[in-house]
């Protein structure tokens, strides 16, 4: 579960604090269920998911007041790792995410840096590609992909931890219809599983029935939810 509790948030750069990005939020995502953010650029879509994900205020400084929380534990009070544990990020590019150059590696990147066991990790990293239909990239080199296909593997990568929580943001912003619609196929799956999706989004389409909730947001703020 993700929960924002009277949220606002406020970069700082070079030592001074800027205007409030995110004002006065408080909205909530069920285990299952998956909630849309919507609105134009600046409005605070992508700082949500980072306040989510624990890098604001950690690695993005600024001042948070409110309360964030992931399956009922302060973020703030949750250690990176525990973070990586419980939240799947899958951002618009994926090449900013990698940290391999075969599709093999980047997958079990994550449960080595959990310290699993080798025979586990491969056991994991064999069913995450086949669950997800993606036995044709095993074994890639990342650089010999086409985008669609990159955005999959970074799919697989945040999968094989089997998170209860992904945020995406604009996931679809560099794909074409096809790798949209493998995309959908994935969070459908997802939320299937139980998992709780907050997604940062400006192309909306693709998510018709699978949404429960579209949260529009404007200047910070939560002008109406649908």
């Amino acid at each position: 579960m993700i929960g924002f509790e009277h949220v606002s948030f406020s970069y700082r750069s070079a030592g001074a604090l800027g205007k409030p990005v995110v004002r006065d939020v408080s909205l909530s995502v069920a285990p299952g269920e998956l909630v849309v953010l919507c609105g134009r650029s600046g409005c605070g879509k992508s700082t949500l998911l980072r306040l989510a994900n624990g890098l604001a205020p950690r690695f993005f400084p600024g001042d948070k007041d409110g309360r964030v929380s992931l399956d009922g534990r302060d973020v703030g009070d949750l250690a990176s790792w525990e973070i990586a544990q419980r939240v799947g990020s899958l951002f618009q590019n994926p090449r900013t995410q990698f940290f391999n150059v075969d599709t093999t590696g980047e997958v079990a990147f994550a449960l080595e840096s959990a310290g699993w066991e080798e025979q586990d990790i491969r056991s994991r990293v064999g069913e995450t590609f086949e669950e997800l239909g993606l036995t044709a990239l095993t074994g890639r080199d990342i650089f010999r992909l086409s985008g669609g296909e990159r955005q999959k593997v970074a799919c697989a990568s945040i999968w094989a931890m089997h998170p209860s929580i992904l945020l995406l943001d604009e996931p679809t912003s560099n794909l074409d219809l096809p790798s949209i619609a493998d995309m959908a196929s994935f969070v459908r799956h997802a939320k299937a599983k139980g998992c709780a999706i907050l997604v940062a989004e400006h192309r909306l389409s693709w998510l018709t029935g699978i949404a429960d909730r579209y949260v529009y947001l404007k200047e910070g703020r939560v002008s109406r939810t649908v």
